[in-house]
């Protein structure tokens, strides 16, 4: 069993239960709609039918934003507080569980994540897909005396811990814990759009990117700096938030322009003190203005590869001799040129001079004009040719 929960809410609860009840755009096809429970004064909203223009949901909405309204009139604060609240419990295909099943589980997940008899809850099963799933909305606000609510606190991880408890009561099958997969969920509307495209969605390649880096730091012990090189040669960039102190309390990771934080990739993996701590990534406090300094770098990084360029050696009347010189850098190259050039006037006295041409865009080439005008015998030019090939990098082709 999988729990997944929304982000959180303010306002009105309008929204979020039209939508567990159809009223709105789903994502998937709507026609198996059951009302599992709800603590709820209000009636059923599907007691006249599952037709959209029976489904009555005015007196629930109205009864779970009446808390807040109570609240406001009864506590003089100015804090902000989100009460809608949003999740989903789903089973893998194949794996069941009846209304009363249902029921059970929902109530120990709420009982789990912090919720009592005194919050306001409603949840609705959706059978149309190839993996039954519980929609569950409730309200964090508290009717008792302090109208208090429901902390939010590590609810990831509790809600991880109650879907396992969960699995384990009714025998179904171990879903892997966040910790141990790189998956995150993508809506069919993202997937249809993606194999139209053939694109996938930003976040997941992202991931996919950011998950290969920390997979590879893994496997070489790496630290925080290694990291953050294997993630600019995905060209995936890494922005720090910091504390009063200087210490870095939060990570985000940059690519194509877009910013997003560790915590909304995959907030049980990729934020700062995961990688420290969970996936292993070493951290020294004393080399955090180092590793900003080398998070703030966007160039690639430097990687030898030998680069072929051509001297075209040219004579009145005569065939050209082409070398191929393969250097690593240009200091080499201008020294192999400048070797060449030396040897050629040595051997045979020839006034010439030597330039840069553009062959191709990113592809130069050296081309020596001679102003001879008592050319070499074939046995010379083959000497000269042989005297090439003992020169280490060159390569000589006719």
């Amino acid at each position: 069993m999988i729990g997944k929960i929304t982000e959180k809410g303010i306002g009105s609860f309008r929204n979020r239960i039209e939508y567990i009840f159809g009223l709105r755009k789903h994502e998937h096809a709507l026609t198996t709609i059951r009302t599992i429970g709800w603590n709820c004064f209000s009636l059923n909203p599907l007691r006249h039918g599952h037709d959209k223009d029976k489904i009555d949901v005015e007196g629930m909405i109205a009864e779970f934003d009446a808390v807040e309204e109570i609240r406001n009139n009864a506590i003089d604060s100015e804090r902000v507080i989100k009460p809608v609240w949003h999740a989903i419990l789903s089973l893998p295909p194949g794996e069941h569980l009846n209304d009363q099943q249902w029921h059970e589980a929902i109530e120990m997940y709420l009982t789990d994540l912090g919720f009592d008899d005194t919050n306001k809850w409603v949840a609705v099963l959706h059978g149309d897909t190839d993996h039954q799933h519980v929609h569950i909305v409730a309200n964090r606000i508290r009717l008792n005396e302090e109208f208090s609510m429901v902390k939010d606190s590590n609810e990831r991880s509790r809600s991880c811990d109650s879907t396992s408890r969960i699995e384990d009561h009714f025998g179904l099958s171990k879903a892997p814990a966040p910790s141990e997969t790189w998956g995150t969920a993508i809506s069919r509307n993202a997937l249809e759009a993606a194999e139209r495209e053939g694109t996938i969605p930003l976040k997941h390649r992202m991931i996919a990117k950011i998950a290969g880096a920390v997979e590879a730091c893994q496997a070489q012990g790496g630290d925080m700096f290694l990291l953050i090189q294997l993630l600019r040669r995905q060209r995936v960039f890494v922005h720090f938030t910091k504390n009063a102190e200087g210490q870095p309390t939060g990570i985000a990771y940059e690519y194509n322009g877009t910013i997003v934080s560790g915590r909304k990739l995959k907030r049980s993996r990729l934020t700062f003190q995961k990688l420290i701590q969970q996936e292993g990534i070493s951290y020294d406090p004393e080399t955090f203005h180092r590793l900003e300094a080398e998070a703030a770098r966007r160039d690639s990084e430097r990687q030898e590869r030998v680069r072929i360029f051509y001297l075209v050696l040219r004579a009145r009347n005569r065939r050209a001799i082409r070398l191929s010189i393969e250097v690593q850098n240009q200091k080499e190259l201008e020294a192999t040129i400048k070797l060449i050039i030396a040897a050629i006037l040595a051997l045979f006295g020839i006034r010439a001079n030597w330039e840069i041409e553009d062959k191709k865009p990113g592809e130069p080439y050296y081309q020596l004009r001679s102003d001879w005008l008592s050319l070499p015998t074939v046995e010379q030019e083959q000497d000269l040719l042989e005297a090439w090939e003992s020169v280490p990098a060159l390569a000589l082709h006719r």
